[in-house]
């Protein structure tokens, strides 16, 4: 049995690919186009060789010779004609004639095979050697590929054929006998040389495409989903935006935000949550279905489509994703840009969308926006910010400012907080809320707050080198300069180098940055505790967990959030509030410090119920170094 399936794999008695049958077929086209123009040469050389050669009467052949053999030669002359006109045909449309090729091949290479017996044999009779026929079996068997079967087959057949007839009209010596059978058995071994020989070529090409195939499908495609990946829809929008024939008006760029999926992921691992995308994804493509589509990154995804039954295809997407939610209160938020100009870069076209996404995420009720003329300037002082920010600290257009923290059982100056004030040559004055936020949402704040700490531990030496009064300094930082910095070495690194005590920097941080489950923040303050540095809770009371950072960690300084001093006046509920956060911050050993203070009337309410310190307008605005020493200097504030 296992010899039997070796001899029927070895006679070419097996399935074959795709890839592999084409493969034989456009190497026998193009064998074909060669050995149809050989047979034609060869042919014609003989029509005319033949036809002078009487004429002149160097030979003299009967009309009875002349007109069998030219008539050979007619006919293989046309069927080589017909089979290189066969053979362009096919070349030029390469899968259109497979069936009929291999039909025609056969044809023409019985025709050959019959030419070169009937010749051969009419040579054979005179005593001349059968070279015809072995050239036409050559031709056949040498050009062509055949599987070994039809090779074995046929070559036998014809050699066979030519031995009977021959030897019924004068007996094959010994010799001939041999010959034609180290012939018949070198031209098979050549013929089911060449077939293997393609084969294995044949199939190397298969594996080299299908690797180029996954390599290029890699290149242009998301992993995850399938979708296409930037690469390949930022090339494809940017030749949409300039084919002349797309109505630009009439276009959009779409950013979808899947809300919550992080709570999926956490819940159900992250294998499930990328088959979840893939499910969003297929949705995408199926519901936007000639438009470009592709995944952005982690949950996010972006479409080029024109602008038609847009709020009916998001809803239909929205639908799926909070169908599919399994307990989590899943959604979907859109953000779209209108192309200005076919000059539009899909890079800054997709930024547009988000941006416009990014001011609704928060809206309860709101899926879809539409980028403005309004927003314009807000997403140009964005990309101004991330794109000037390295140049703005490199040229000290952002200066620190600092603002007087007051003693409320003194009056006196107790400290200041160092805030930044970026002063740009071509923006003007930017505001810390656009500045600030714009840093964290783009991972760039540790490069200000770094800068910060170096600008201020710089003034604190040229206070002391004027021998004028120094005070405690709190500094902010971002959760993010926890994660992209060991903060508690470069603290350490820049009062070390500057000489200067822990006791004048106090470390604050904001309520919201914290959580329960930040192992690494948690630990990088117990080290600053540790070492001796005073840490501050900022703006308490602006979160929701509150009480649970309370618990989690370990603070000097509550900062109370100015938001509770508005209307004070007015709302005995905001009074209680403060005083009873006011009475639990003693209760578990911190100070407070309000924020906001703008009136008397906060200022006495303050200091009757204890709050140990105050900040706000009431008492200074942010100002430079030298404005805030030089009021010292006055004697406007007294130093505690």
């Amino acid at each position: 049995m296992r010899f039997f399936k070796k001899a029927v794999s070895f006679l070419g008695i097996k399935k074959l690919s795709p890839y592999v049958k084409k493969y034989l077929e456009y190497s026998n086209i193009r064998s074909g186009i060669y050995l149809s123009s050989v047979v034609i040469f060869l042919e014609l050389l003989m029509i005319i060789t033949t036809f002078v050669n009487q004429y002149l009467g160097i030979t003299e052949r009967s009309s009875q010779w002349m007109l069998r053999h030219v008539s050979c030669y007619c006919l293989l002359l046309l069927s080589g004609i017909l089979m290189l006109i066969f053979s362009i045909l096919s070349l030029k449309n390469k899968d259109k004639y497979g069936k009929t090729g291999r039909i025609f091949y056969f044809i023409f290479s019985v025709i050959c095979i019959l030419f070169g017996l009937y010749i051969s044999y009419l040579d054979y009779v005179k005593g001349e050697q059968f070279i015809t026929l072995i050239t036409m079996v050559l031709f056949v068997f040498c050009f062509l590929l055949w599987k070994p079967f039809y090779s074995v087959f046929l070559l036998t057949a014809a050699f066979a054929a030519f031995y009977i007839i021959c030897d019924r009209t004068l007996p094959a010596s010994y010799a001939t006998k041999i010959n034609l059978i180290i012939i018949w058995i070198a031209i098979l071994m050549s013929a089911i040389n060449l077939y293997y020989q393609k084969i294995s070529e044949a199939e190397k090409d298969e594996k080299l495409e299908k690797a180029n195939d996954i390599l290029l499908k890699l290149s242009i495609s998301d992993e995850v989903t399938g979708m296409a990946n930037m690469n390949y829809f930022r090339a494809q929008t940017l030749e949409k935006l300039h084919d002349k024939k797309v109505d630009i008006s009439k276009v959009l760029f779409l950013f979808l935000d899947v809300i919550h999926f992080k709570s999926y992921n956490e819940k159900y691992g992250f294998l499930e949550g990328n088959n979840f995308l893939k499910t969003i994804g297929t949705k995408i493509e199926e519901v936007f279905e000639s438009a470009i589509t592709a995944r952005l990154s982690n949950d996010n995804f972006v479409i080029f489509t024109e602008d038609k039954d847009i709020q009916k295809k998001l809803e239909a997407v929205r639908e799926l994703i909070k169908s599919c939610g399994c307990g989590i209160a899943m959604d979907l938020k859109t953000g779209a840009y209108r192309p200005e100009s076919r000059e539009c870069l899909p890079v800054v076209a997709c930024d547009r969308a988000r941006y416009a996404c990014v001011r609704i995420k928060k809206i309860f009720g709101t899926a879809y926006c539409e980028y403005s003329s309004e927003m314009n300037r807000d997403f140009y002082l964005k990309q101004y910010v991330i794109n000037n920010i390295d140049k703005a600290l490199a040229n000290e257009y952002i200066k620190v400012y600092y603002q007087p923290l007051i003693d409320s059982g003194t009056g006196r100056l107790c400290g200041v907080e160092a805030l930044a004030r970026w002063d740009d040559p071509e923006c003007g004055f930017l505001m810390p809320g656009v500045f600030i936020s714009t840093l964290e949402e783009y991972h760039q704040i540790h490069k200000l707050d770094m800068y910060v700490l170096n600008k201020v531990c710089a003034d604190i030496v040229q206070l002391k080198k004027e021998k004028r009064s120094v005070v405690p300094v709190s500094l902010n930082f971002s959760r993010l300069d926890f994660e992209a910095l060991d903060l508690v070495n470069e603290v350490e690194r820049a009062l070390s180098k500057n000489g200067i005590s822990k006791e004048y920097i106090h470390v604050e941080i904001t309520e919201s940055a914290l959580s329960e489950d930040d192992q690494k923040l948690q630990n990088a303050l117990k080290t600053f505790r540790s070492q001796g540095y005073a840490l501050w809770l900022d703006d308490f009371g602006s979160g929701y967990s509150g009480l649970n950072v309370l618990k989690e960690y370990d603070f000097d300084v509550m900062k109370i959030d100015m938001k509770f001093l508005r209307n004070i006046g007015d709302s005995d509920k905001a009074k209680s509030i403060i005083r009873n956060i006011v009475l639990l911050a003693k209760d578990i050993g911190m100070l407070t410090l309000t924020e906001g203070v703008e009136t008397e009337g906060a200022r006495k309410f303050l200091e009757e119920i204890g709050c140990e310190k105050m900040q706000g307008y009431l008492f200074g605005k942010p100002m430079t170094r030298n404005e805030l020493w030089g009021k010292i200097e006055e004697g406007f504030y007294s130093v505690a």
